[in-house]
This record gives structure tokens, sequence and C-alpha cells, in this order.
């Protein structure tokens, strides 16, 4: 017996190209219609509801600038610079500009001595600023190129305050105990 060779059945195939030419041409189109609807949108706020609260006049705090404490670790001291201008407990002294705020504590040649910058002065200032604006949280930190991830660190913990515990602490929290300048920035460049 003869085998039987089966039989090819012609099975078109699907063109394919013409969808992926329109597909091409949507995406684009799609895209720019996109930003085109975010430019013409409205932003609106629904109305506050207030009842006899808001017909009591109530006495309105006055404005506190905030403080913009920024902090930049440099290898002779800390530059300590605000919204106050000069803070510390020299503030309002004419200084020298090119001084450090807080000078190192203990000069010394080796750059691995990480104990020669002024911690508990500057977690002083930090204590000192914090009863003036107890409102603030935040601080900006910067380092000189040179200024080792440790000094860093320990710059960090002295703003924040050797006291502080912020273990069980939850965004929206009070400020814990002992707590100074718990949010830091670290911010490039040169100060």
């Amino acid at each position: 017996m003869r085998s039987r060779k089966p039989e090819k059945l012609d099975v078109p195939e699907a063109n394919v190209l013409p969808v992926m030419n329109i597909m091409f041409l949507l995406i684009p189109a799609l895209l720019l219609a996109m930003e085109v609807a975010s430019m013409a949108s409205i932003s609106i706020s629904p109305p506050k509801l207030c009842g006899a609260v808001c017909s009591k006049s109530e006495p309105t705090q006055p404005q506190v600038e905030p403080l913009n404490l920024k902090v930049f670790i440099r290898a002779d001291g800390f530059s300590v610079a605000s919204a106050e201008q000069q803070v510390g407990a020299d503030a309002g002294r004419a200084r020298d500009s090119s001084a450090p705020t807080l000078p190192l504590a203990r000069p010394s040649a080796a750059a691995d001595d990480y104990e020669r910058y002024d911690y508990a002065g500057l977690e002083a200032m930090a204590a000192e600023l914090i009863e003036r604006y107890p409102h603030e949280i935040r601080v900006s930190i910067g380092a000189e190129n040179d200024v080792p991830a440790q000094v860093l660190i320990n710059t960090m913990d002295a703003l924040r305050g050797g006291e502080c515990k912020l273990a069980e602490f939850a965004a929206g929290d009070d400020r814990p105990q002992g707590c100074y300048f718990y949010e830091a920035i670290v911010e490039a460049g040169a100060g």
C-alpha cells in the first residue's frame, strides 16, 4: 500500500502591515492630544464649607518667616547661614565672611580625624535656633569635595540632636523631645 501524502492547505496569511501603519501614526497623535488636553484644563477647587466657625473672627497669627537653615562643611569648620543671615552667640557682630561660623574644635592635619569638628557647638546652635523657630524641621547640608562621609553623618546627627529618638516617630506627629532639625537635605555644590 502506498502511503498518502497529507494535503497542504492554503491558509492565507493576515496582512498586518496596514494596521501597523495606522498604529504608527496614531501613537504620536494621541501623545500630542494628551499634551494639548493638559494645557486646556482649568484647575478648580471646591468651596470650603464653614458654618458658625467662619463667622467668629479669630485672631490671625503673625506670619513666621522660614529659617532656611544651611550648613556647609568646610575643611576648616562649619559655615552656618539662615534667613537671619547670622546665627549663634555672636550674631550681629561684623565677621570675616571667609571664616567659618564654627571653626574646628581641634585643628588636626589628619584627614581621618572626624572628631576635629565642633559637633557640640553645632548641636548647641541647633538647640538655640529651634527655640526661636519651633516649627522648622528641615536643614540643607553641603560639603566640600574632600570632606569624608563620616563627617557628613556626624553633622546630620548633631543637627538632629543627641537625645533625639525617631524610631517610633511618624510623619505628622509633634516634634519628638530632644529633636532639632531631623529632616536633612544633602545638597551638592559649593556654598
